[in-house]
């Protein structure tokens, strides 16, 4: 038989035998069948059918390999497949320790796939965080940017005929449609990117499992944002995957209940076809592996309401959640490691992870205030436990206060008084244990913290309930906003080490509780020893959190004469100036305010230019001496 009749075969899979009597396996041009009768995938079982990711060969090409402190690191490609006729290479970075530890199966170690959030990259520092803990750890470059110190003519990930980055067709990650970039001429769930990138994923799950330092049967994934999406799809159609730790993705699209909620801040619906073939609600379904989800109250892209429904479909017998107060889309320390301590538990059996607290609440108490119980597992190890509750229906802007608690033996009771029957109720608990256990961070999270949080189910009540159980509404305002700011409960903070850019936000004002008196002027207490520079920073109807009307984002600069004392300041709305030409209109009112931050430095917008305020930067240094946050009427 000539080599020209070899690539005339079509056939998925042939065996020839050549005259020496050997004999060589032959795959069909392309990974993915066509389509029988041009009729495409209806559900994800359909979708996944047929697809095996060890039959084509890895072909792995080591573009470059060195060692950091004790880890090997290398950079490398593989394929992901053949499609439309040309092969699909992927880049990434694989990183092990360099001289391994047995975990209960010789000198193997258990193995981790990361994978990266839009616009970002394969990560060595990724990588290398899960070898410095003892994971061999593929970090996949599916968005196909030039790789981290990359030298000239050194590859990246190539789709050939197909695209799954977020530059060629971006519509992609939301649409099922076609054009010269999909693998299918009709709408299909075999065009998303997604299924691309999971494509690529089984690929790198195939990869790890060869490499000799792995345990096959010990895989887990984890990834934030559209990365924490991709591990929750992944870990539901591959059963390889033993652990799953998504960040700030995987939630899953708003079931009809929120969907159907007034004012909820949840995203449209896509296709049809979309939500019954890529929709990361459905794969949620099939995950069994132990997973853990790392979150955000006010994730804009893992909303934290279609988590909560959505996850309760899962088949897993353990699930777990970690969600950072008040932030959006990221975690602080106490929250981001608890998903290494999740790795230990369940590829390692090197840590006892908790169980989800228990968290029940009571509508019909004699004093007709909602009472909320926590009971946490492990109480000998807990060091706090927080309950946040929220009248608030829109996701994004969502203002969680803090209950007082008391302890009670081995649970924790909260009173959750409310100001309006009118207005849904949502309950959740954060619990904090005592973090003994050695691990190592990112560069850029070194500090292993004292504790680390798990937190609870959430519980939500509508108007409907809270009136037919007769919930006293007890309306409560108060001018003061913030009295002091010693431990900053109900705010977030970032870059809170640097004496020029910390930056302190709260959605407090929001909050009924909190909300400006018409004509009120802000007004903060401030104390410090020399000539200083202090912006308030609003975000105006954020995520339309009031449809229909402008939004924006503005500033006001007050400029502090140094003292020894405390002295106040104030700004009025008419102080507040757009950030950037975004911002159309001028702030009118306090009305629409949906965020309100504190800082010592600003990048806006001037005559064009982006300018840092003020030139010359006010060292702030720690600590930082404010108090009375109020409101005040001329």
């Amino acid at each position: 038989m000539e080599p020209g009749d070899l690539k005339n075969l079509i056939l998925s899979s042939l065996t020839v035998t050549i005259l020496f009597g050997s004999t060589i396996k032959l795959n069909a041009a392309d990974t993915l069948a066509p389509l029988k009768n041009g009729r495409v995938p209806q559900n994800v079982k359909e979708l996944w059918s047929g697809y095996d990711s060890t039959t084509e060969p890895l072909d792995v090409k080591i573009v470059r390999q060195w060692n950091d402190q004790g880890v090997t690191i290398r950079y490398l490609t593989y394929t992901i497949g053949t499609f439309k006729g040309k092969k699909a290479t992927m880049a990434a970075f694989y990183a092990f320790p360099t001289k391994r530890k047995g975990n209960g199966n010789g000198k193997k170690i258990p193995a981790l796939i990361q994978m990266h959030g839009g616009g970002q990259r394969a990560s060595i520092h990724s990588a290398k965080y899960g070898a410095d803990n003892g994971y061999a750890t593929l970090s996949i470059n599916w968005g196909g940017r030039e790789m981290e110190e990359a030298q000239p003519g050194q590859p990246t990930t190539n789709w050939g005929a197909v695209d799954a980055t977020q530059t060629g067709h971006n519509t992609h990650y939301g649409s099922l449609m076609p054009d010269k970039l999909t693998v299918d001429t009709v709408e299909s769930p075999r065009n998303s990117n997604w299924f691309l990138i999971i494509i690529a994923a089984k690929r790198g799950i195939t990869f790890l499992q060869k490499q000799p330092e792995v345990d096959p049967a010990r895989i887990g994934a984890f990834g934030h944002s559209m990365g924490g999406k991709l591990t929750v799809m992944l870990a539901g159609c591959d059963k390889r995957i033993k652990a799953a730790v998504p960040s700030c993705g995987g939630s899953g699209s708003a079931p009809e209940h929120i969907r159907n909620r007034p004012n909820a801040g949840v995203r449209r619906r896509q296709s049809e076809l979309y939500h019954k073939t890529i929709d990361d609600a459905l794969y949620i379904k099939e995950v069994t592996a132990p997973i853990l989800y790392v979150g955000p109250h006010n994730d804009f892209n893992g909303i934290l309401d279609n988590m909560y429904a959505n996850w309760r479909a899962t088949k897993s017998k353990t699930v777990n959640y970690t969600i950072t107060p008040h932030m959006n889309h990221r975690a602080v320390s106490e929250h981001y490691f608890a998903g290494m301590l999740f790795f230990e538990t369940h590829l390692k059996g090197a840590f006892n992870f908790p169980k989800t607290p228990i968290i029940t609440a009571d509508l019909h108490t004699k004093d007709a205030i909602p009472a909320v119980v926590v009971k946490p597992d492990q109480v000998k190890n807990v060091a706090k436990v927080v309950v946040y509750y929220s009248v608030d229906p829109h996701i994004l802007t969502r203002f969680w206060r803090t209950a007082s608690l008391e302890r009670k033996g081995d649970s924790w009771r909260a009173k959750c008084p409310i100001g309006s029957t009118n207005r849904p109720l949502y309950i959740m608990a954060n619990v904090y244990y005592k973090l003994d256990h050695t691990l190592v961070g990112y560069p850029w999270m070194r500090t292993i913290p004292e504790t680390f949080g798990i937190s609870s189910e959430m519980i939500s009540y509508t108007p409907r309930q809270l009136q037919t159980a007769k919930v006293k509404a007890s309306p409560a305002r108060t001018r003061i906003i913030e009295k002091d700011f010693t431990d900053y409960q109900d705010w977030y903070r970032l870059n809170w080490n640097n004496p020029c850019w910390w930056n302190a936000q709260t959605r407090k004002i929001k909050d009924s509780m909190y909300a400006a008196p018409d004509g009120a002027k802000l007004t903060l207490d401030v104390k410090n020893a020399k000539d200083a520079t202090l912006f308030f920073v609003v975000s105006d109807n954020g995520w339309n959190a009031f449809p229909g009307k402008t939004n924006g984002e503005y500033y006001a600069r007050v400029n502090i004469k140094g003292s020894a004392k405390w002295q106040s300041i104030s700004v009025t709305v008419a102080d507040f100036k757009p950030v950037d030409k975004r911002t159309k209109h001028p702030l009118k009112s306090w009305t629409r305010i949906t965020e309100l931050g504190i800082r010592g430095r600003i990048a806006v917008m001037i005559n064009g230019k982006k300018t840092q305020l003020p030139t010359k930067p006010t060292n702030w240094a720690k600590p930082r001496e404010l108090r009375n946050l109020r409101w005040e009427v001329r």
